[in-house]
């Protein structure tokens, strides 16, 4: 059976999209960081509609332990088909939500080192099992092409993010290997909480700015991630894909 590792796996976007791909056939290596009891709950509830998962805990700030991570997944559950980069990184914090030269220069190191760094560990532990007709898909938002109060360091590991997938793309695909992002708008999640003073006001005004109406779900994602995930995604990489419901187009 094909493996799906995914990173933040325990709520929000990475927990619907763990669900997702589990429907679609994957096996599924829950990553979490802190929370155990809930990251417990996805493989619980993946077991009991038939599928296979297995919940693991590390920190993605540390090169290693996301090596280590695609290495017990594909030996307990099967090969690597698939990486998920998704965690937030924020660690036992939340970042700083000064202006951009308010915030402290370790909380930009610690954004790119949960964001850059752990994407390369992960597709540089993956690769030899990704190999012909793999999958590397990165979650982003789209507060990387415009002004979010407070959201300088994120923002700025996030794009950085967007530049290292256009690379790894060209230089996985010589191994039939895809490298995607998807890049959401306002999606309710424990994260935009972690994150915002007042989050009901951030999803009010969001669905009020937004074409379809209303703001995003993890579910919203999840699709996306699957889709790109799958057999149809082939002739795709290096793309972002943007789930907004026409909000940047405003």
């Amino acid at each position: 059976m094909r493996t799906a590792v995914i990173t933040g796996a325990s709520r929000g976007i990475g927990r619907a999209a763990a669900r997702t791909l589990a429907r679609d056939g994957y096996a599924v290596a829950v990553g979490y960081h802190r929370n155990a009891e809930s990251a417990a709950e996805v493989v619980e509830g993946i077991r009991g509609d038939g599928g296979r998962a297995e919940a693991f805990a590390l920190d993605v700030a540390d090169r290693d332990q996301c090596a280590e991570f695609v290495r017990a997944a594909g030996e307990r559950l099967g090969p690597v088909r698939a990486v998920i980069s998704n965690a937030t990184g924020f660690g036992s914090t939340s970042p700083s939500l000064g202006e951009a030269l308010d915030t402290p220069w370790h909380t930009y190191e610690e954004m790119f080192a949960a964001r850059v760094g752990s994407l390369l560990a992960l597709v540089a532990a993956a690769r030899p099992q990704l190999t012909g007709g793999g999958r590397v898909v990165t979650t982003v938002s789209t507060g990387t092409s415009r002004h979010v109060p407070g959201y300088a360091a994120i923002a700025a590991a996030m794009a950085a993010t967007e530049c290292v997938v256009r690379y790894l793309a060209v230089e996985l695909g010589r191994d039939g290997i895809t490298v995607n992002l998807v890049s959401g708008g306002v999606v309710a999640t424990d994260a935009l909480r972690d994150i915002s003073p007042d989050p009901e006001r951030l999803l009010s005004a969001a669905a009020r700015a937004t074409p379809l109406g209303r703001a995003g779900t993890p579910e919203d994602l999840a699709g996306v991630v699957s889709f790109l995930c799958g057999d149809k995604a082939a002739w795709i990489t290096g793309r972002a894909l943007i789930a907004d419901g026409g909000n940047s187009l405003r």
